[in-house]
């Protein structure tokens, strides 16, 4: 079973939008995929010239579907997932709604937030510094032990399986800086031995749903202590991973998703992104309840 049949790929016709589009292209071929490429916009391109317009190289590819629709963008791009059964979204950061106030660049175009927030299946999502470069070598996941880490960590290792990568799963601890790299088995002291087994049952949870072919991409696991986006950032340029994975809440209002932001602002790789449902302890009141 294919894991990852349908991609979706949003463009509203901005260079930017389409940074990601030649990733997206090869991830089609091979997965041997079929992506879709939506545009949403007051006014259609000629069908044509739609693709040359929305700058998406491999015309000719018979694994791309051209759909284009009139009204909102992230309604369209949330109907499209269901519609095409999408297993994953790749898309820009930024796109035509990047520009915030006095024509300032934006961390994320106002689509690509909308539709992050609410997207039902991973995202694959390009950040302002991504480079291309392909084909992808390698992945690193970030491990935390919350929900949402535990599904980037399938998503992420079922995609790595169908590219044939191996992962490097990194879980930072707070706390001060070490220097230690050292994969399990080279923990000499007590706490440390501790970390280990946290991070190895995060590791058996996380990878619970995936097959044993899937659970062989793992190639590393490694335990940091420090700012989790920096660590991330400085394991993926040492490396040079192609995706980083993790997970997140969904919310990216002040003072939340603060790793996601800044790997936003600086990661140069693609973002395998995977939003995880928050629970609520709140009990909405009915009845006698309120008048009590």
């Amino acid at each position: 079973m294919r894991r990852f049949a349908s991609l979706l790929l949003p463009l509203d016709g901005s260079p930017e939008a389409a940074k990601g589009a030649g990733c997206a292209l090869w991830l089609a071929q091979a997965l041997d995929a079929t992506l879709h490429v939506l545009h949403a916009g007051a006014q259609p391109f000629p069908a044509h010239e739609a693709l040359a317009r929305l700058h998406v190289a491999g015309v000719q590819q018979p694994r791309i579907v051209l759909h284009q629709v009139a009204g909102n963008a992230e309604a369209a791009v949330l109907k499209a997932i269901a519609e095409q059964r999408v297993d994953l979204v790749a898309m820009s950061a930024r796109g035509e709604s990047a520009s915030g106030g006095l024509g300032l660049p934006r961390r994320m175009g106002t689509v690509a937030q909308s539709v992050i927030e609410r997207c039902p299946v991973p995202i694959l999502l390009f950040p302002a510094r991504y480079r291309e470069a392909l084909p992808w070598t390698s992945m690193v996941v970030a491990a935390s032990g919350e929900m949402a880490a535990d599904r980037a960590l399938e998503a992420g290792a079922r995609l790595a399986a169908e590219l044939r990568l191996k992962v490097t799963v990194v879980h930072v601890e707070d706390g001060p800086r070490r220097e230690d790299r050292a994969p399990f088995g080279a923990y000499a002291d007590a706490p440390h031995h501790e970390y280990r087994r946290r991070t190895e049952e995060m590791i058996e949870r996380g990878l619970a749903g995936c097959t044993a072919e899937e659970c062989r991409c793992i190639g590393r696991v490694l335990l940091r202590h420090g700012d989790p986006a920096l660590l991330l950032l400085e394991q993926t340029a040492r490396e040079g991973h192609s995706v980083l994975a993790l997970g997140w809440h969904g919310k990216l209002g002040a003072g939340r998703a603060l790793v996601l932001k800044r790997l936003l602002e600086e990661a140069s790789c693609a973002l395998l992104i995977v939003r995880g449902a928050e629970k609520s302890t709140a009990r909405l009141k009915t009845g006698e309840e309120i008048d009590g």
